[in-house]
């Protein structure tokens, strides 16, 4: 019973000593941050100029199954 003991409170202390590590790690939480932002800029920006987007995305479309060849 020792010995399960032992490797009980030895798992217990590594366990709590990851989660302590891990809370208190920054790394690459700047690059996260980062990339969450320009997410949201892309869609913002999406979301603003949709259409415009979708005008344009229409005449070529209409381009492709006019069956004529003049795209410009």
């Amino acid at each position: 019973m020792n010995f399960l003991d032992n490797m009980l409170i030895a798992i217990a202390c590594r366990v709590n000593l990851w989660v302590e590590e891990f809370k208190s790690d920054e790394h690459g939480v700047a690059t996260f941050v980062a990339t969450i932002i320009l997410i949201l800029i892309v869609v913002l920006l999406a979301v603003l100029f949709w259409s415009y987007i979708k005008e344009w995305f229409n005449s070529i479309w209409e381009r492709i199954t006019s069956g004529t060849n003049s795209i410009s």
